[in-house]
Order: structure tokens, then sequence, then C-alpha cells
């Protein structure tokens, strides 16, 4: 199966000592790098394979830690504003989250100390740790997902869940190249991970009648979407918030049909869940899949018909 990793896009963004690594790293091992993790003081590390491991000068992965790339304060301050594009303040809305999304469609976690105000988080300082997730590309590997669900305009919304680096954003991708080869589809791109459009451009292939609805709050990406863009099916990654739901309950009655993912690491967990609970019980989905993490991490490790029927744990 074609991998497309986005390593090289996140490269120029670590210091120049952090990147000899990867430049001398065996090619097949960098495009299996899911993660690259970096704390103040601290060795690099890279999650390949669910597993965690040292980064060495030389480019090898081991489990000893002592052995790393030592990622001094200076370089990691340098990284996050690389990541940046040297303009923090841009980016403040996505850092009170705790994240930001980097070129290429590379997700970057940021640890810290919180900035308060009247109790809320308006700022992280003293970033202490980054947690860099690599987009890829993987054509191909939400076949055996579409040849399950058929055509969701006529079977119905799909809930795609797991926990996180189990391969959501991944398979959520290449469905919406499948897909958007064949209906009309909208990707509610909230954080610029699935499509990763640069100038209007997608960087990744999401099908040719895909429009892509990037940095908009999906609360109002759902009702743009439908109003001005008719679309058949509507994508979108990480579900979860009150006003998401009910945006989603008033346009997707209209017909328009949805495939969204969920952090849960069960269905159990995510039933429990208040707002996806409500849109199961209105009749948005009419099946989840689970995905396995680790060496299982995008393969289907149970699936969950509405109806009550549990077809596959």
């Amino acid at each position: 199966m074609p991998v497309n990793s986005r390593l090289s896009d996140i490269l120029p963004c670590l210091t120049a000592s952090l990147q000899i690594p990867f430049r001398k790293m065996n090619p097949e091992t960098a495009a299996e790098i899911q993660e690259l993790r970096l704390r103040r003081g601290r060795p690099l590390h890279a999650v390949r394979g669910g597993t965690e491991y040292a980064v060495t000068e030389s480019g090898a992965l081991t489990a000893t830690g002592q052995k790393g790339c030592f990622v001094s304060g200076q370089a990691l301050d340098t990284v996050f504003r690389n990541c940046c594009a040297h303009s923090v303040h841009s980016y403040q809305h996505e850092i009170v989250h705790g994240y930001l999304t980097a070129s290429g469609g590379n997700r970057v976690g940021i640890c810290g100390t919180a900035v308060l105000q009247n109790g809320c988080v308006t700022g992280v300082r003293d970033i202490s740790g980054l947690n860099i997730r690599i987009a890829s590309e993987r054509t191909g590997c939400a076949e055996p997902l579409a040849a399950m669900i058929g055509d969701p305009r006529r079977t119905g919304g799909v809930l795609l869940c797991g926990s996180p680096a189990s391969g959501k954003t991944t398979i959520l991708r290449d469905l919406a190249r499948i897909f958007g080869n064949r209906m009309r589809v909208c990707i509610l791109d909230e954080r610029g991970e699935l499509a990763a459009t640069r100038n209007g451009i997608s960087q990744f292939d999401v099908g040719t009648q895909t429009d892509v609805f990037d940095g908009y709050p999906k609360a109002e990406a759902v009702e743009q979407a439908v109003r001005v863009m008719s679309p058949e099916v509507l994508i979108c990654d990480e579900l979860g918030g009150r006003d998401e739901a009910d945006r989603l309950l008033q346009m997707l009655h209209t017909g328009v049909r949805l495939i969204a993912s969920a952090h849960a690491e069960s269905f159990a967990d995510l039933f429990r869940r208040q707002q996806m609970k409500r849109l199961i019980d209105e009749g948005i989905f009419h099946a989840a899949y689970l995905l396995g993490t680790g060496r299982c991490c995008g393969e289907i490790a149970g699936i969950h018909t509405f109806g009550g029927q549990t077809c596959k744990n």
C-alpha cells in the first residue's frame, strides 16, 4: 500500500541538528514514524508501530533513551516558533486548546504551563514538550471499510471510533478520496489535518468531487456546507461538542449523510459520551467501526450496528 508520509514537511521546523538523524534514517523506517516527541532537556523520541523509541544521531531508533539526540530548551523553543511560522499570536486560538496544525497537516500537541484568566486558559507559556503527529496518506487503506459501508447515501451515516493514534484521520482521508470520486463530498476540516489545504488546494488526494471547508468551526461549517455546496456526504474529524451536535441534528435531517470520527476506546466508552449517544439515538449513524491500536492501527477491530447487533468484536 503506497504511503505518503508528511514527515518531510515538518523537518524544516526542526533545528539543523535535530534534522540530521532523519536525513540519515532508512526511508522505510522514516515513512512508518507516527509521532515525534520533543521534551525540554531530554532525548528526542519517535513513535513507530505504537512503540516509543529514542532517535540517535545516526538515525537509528533505540529503546535506550540516553542514546537519543538531546533536545535543549533553546531547540524546543525554536521548533515551537517554527511550527507557528514565527507568528505565535496567529495560532493563539489553537494553542489555547493544546495544539496547532503545521505544514503538511502535521498536528503539534503542546505541553506547558497554562496562563489563566478568570479560571479559563488564555495561553500557554514555558513550553515543556511537543508531540508532532505525522500526517500520512495511505492510498487504499480504507478500501475494505468502504466496501463494508457500500453507498453511504443509501446505507446511512458512519461513525469511526478509536483511541488516539489508531488511524482515524488517515482512514477518513482515504474515505474522502474514495467517495469523493463517486459523489459530492464536503470535508469539514476545522484543524486543517484532513485535507491540509494550502492556498485553496488540498495537499492530499481527497477526491475529484470533494469540497473542503478549511478552518471553520464544525458547527458553522455544517450549516455553510449544506446550504451552499449541496453535498451528499459530509466528512469530519473528532465530533463531540454540544454546538456541533445541535447543528448536525438540524442539518442532517435534510438527507445529507455523515461520516465522522470520535475518540472512544470501546463501544461502551462511545455510548457513555452524552453528545455521541444523542446523535446515535437520533439516527444520524447506522453503524460504528472501532479501530485497533499499535500493530493493528487502522484495522477494524469491531463493528456495531445501531439496530442493536454487534457484528464483530
